[in-house]
């Protein structure tokens, strides 16, 4: 699971003087591959910095893996209007 900041994958990721990742294209299809060789070349932490993504652990021992899509991200109020009960 990775968390990232959205100008972050703009200015660099989708940047296409890095050749990282096309617009458009899968990110996790793409940058998996590099990010993973990053890892294994510098360790858990270096090797994640620089794409500017860093690893979660809030040391409950439970593990969780998902996609959340911050671009269709809404917030409570809207989902109560859409779905019309509390959430």
């Amino acid at each position: 699971t990775h968390i990232c900041e959205t100008s972050h994958y703009r200015d660099y990721i989708f940047n296409p003087t890095y050749k990282m990742v096309a617009r458009g294209g899968f990110v996790e299809d793409k940058l998996s591959p590099v990010i993973t060789k990053s890892v294994e070349r510098l360790g858990l932490r270096d090797g994640h910095d620089k794409f500017g993504c860093y690893i979660v652990d809030d040391h409950s021992g439970l593990f969780f893996t998902g996609h959340l899509d911050g671009g269709s991200y809404i917030d409570k109020e809207e989902k109560e209007k859409l779905y019309g009960s509390p959430v």
